[in-house]
C-alpha cells in the first residue's frame, strides 16, 4: 500500500506501527491478552475500511461490461475493462458469475473486434473462464466461440491475436472430450498442424502443447496426427535442434515438448523413422549437457530404443 494511502486511511498506518512494534518484540516477551474493548472497536473500523475499498466482484465485472458495451468508450477504457474482466474470470465463481449474466457472451463478442489488441484480450477472458468449467467449456463449444477462434489462429494478421487465440483453444480443447469432439469436427487438427509450422516461436510452442496434451489425453488422436505427416514435422524440428547451441535456455520447452510428442506419436501409431534418426538424436542428446536437460536426454535416448532395426545397414 502506498504512502498516500495510508495517510488517507489511519486505521491501516496505525494497524502498520502496531505491527512493526509488535515484530520488533522478542517473541518471549509477548503476552497474548483478550483484546479490550477499545482495540476491538479499531479493529472492527479498520476492516470496515478495508471493505469499503474493496468493491464486490459482481458490481465490478458489471461497470466493466457496460464500458465495453459503450460504443462510445475510447480503445484505453475497453483495454482496462477486458483486462480487469479477465482478472475476474480467473476465479471459477466470478467466470460463472460473469456467464450467468451475459458478460461472457459480451467478450466473446470482441473477438471479431477489427482492433487486435481486443480481440488477443477477448481471448484472454475466453481462456481464463473456461479453465475447469464444465458448463463455460459447453456454452462456448456449442456457439461460434470455438469456431471463431480456429479461424483467428489460422488466418489473423496480427501475430499477438494468432497466439491469444490458439490458448484460448488449448483451453478449452484439453481435458474436455466434447470440446475435443467438436474441435475435430471444425478441423481443429488441420488448423493446428499450420499452426505447428509457423516460424512464430511462441505459436509453434503453444501448438505443440496442444497436440500434446490432445495425444496424451487420446491416444486414438495420435494415428490421426500420424497420417497428417506430423512425425516428419517434429523429426525436422529435431535435426534442427540437434544443430543449435543450448548453452542459453532460448528453445529449452519446444525440445522437450517436441521429444515427448514424438514419443507420444511413436507409442500409439506406426511411425517412419527417417534414415538419420540415430544421428539426429544422439547428436541431439550429445549437445544437451547438464541437469536442466536430463529429461530430454532421457526422451532422446528413449526415442533411438524405439527405432525399428537397420536391415540395410543405414542409419534408422
Amino acid at each position: 500500500m502506498g504512502e498516500d494511502n495510508l495517510q488517507s486511511h489511519p486505521n491501516w498506518n496505525a494497524i502498520l506501527q502496531w505491527s512493526l512494534r509488535f515484530q520488533d518484540e522478542p517473541s518471549e516477551n509477548r503476552v497474548l491478552e483478550p483484546l479490550d474493548q477499545e482495540r476491538r472497536e479499531f479493529l472492527m473500523r479498520a476492516f470496515e475500511d478495508y471493505a469499503a475499498m474493496t468493491e464486490d466482484p459482481v458490481k465490478s465485472m458489471r461497470r466493466h461490461l457496460e464500458v465495453i458495451k459503450n460504443p462510445a468508450s475510447s480503445k484505453e477504457d475497453c483495454v482496462v475493462a477486458l483486462e480487469e474482466i479477465a482478472f475476474h474470470a480467473e476465479d471459477i465463481d466470478e467466470a460463472n458469475d460473469l456467464y450467468l449474466m451475459g458478460g461472457l457472451q459480451v467478450c466473446c463478442a470482441y473477438i471479431k473486434h477489427y482492433d487486435p489488441e481486443l480481440q488477443s484480450l477477448a481471448c484472454e477472458v475466453i481462456a481464463s473462464a473456461v479453465q475447469n468449467n464444465e458448463k463455460i467449456v459447453q456454452f462456448a463449444s456449442e456457439t461460434f466461440v470455438l469456431s471463431d477462434l480456429l479461424k483467428l489462429v489460422d488466418t489473423a494478421q496480427h501475430e499477438m491475436v494468432r497466439v491469444k487465440s490458439l490458448l484460448a483453444v488449448s483451453c478449452l480443447v484439453r481435458g474436455n472430450k466434447g470440446a475435443l469432439d467438436k474441435f475435430n469436427e471444425l478441423d481443429g487438427c488441420n488448423v493446428i498442424v499450420r499452426s505447428l509450422q509457423s516460424p512464430v516461436p511462441k505459436l509453434q510452442l503453444k501448438s505443440l502443447f496442444l497436440l500434446s496434451s490432445i495425444c496424451l489425453d487420446a491416444p486414438d488422436q495420435c494415428k490421426v496426427y500420424n497420417s497428417m505427416g506430423v512425425p516428419q514435422q517434429l523429426f525436422a524440428m529435431c535435426s534442427k535442434f540437434s544443430t543449435e547451441d543450448h548453452t542459453a535456455e532460448t528453445h529449452d520447452a519446444s525440445i522437450l515438448i517436441t521429444l515427448k510428442l514424438l514419443h507420444t506419436l511413436a507409442i500409439h501409431s506406426k511411425v517412419d523413422f527417417p534414415h538419420d534418426a540415430l544421428t539426429t538424436f544422439t547428436t541431439l542428446r550429445d549437445s544437451l549437457g547438464g541437469d536442466r536437460f536430463k529429461e530430454e536426454r532421457t526422451f532422446c535416448t528413449l526415442l533411438i530404443k524405439l527405432r525399428p532395426p537397420s536391415t540395410d545397414g543405414v542409419d534408422r
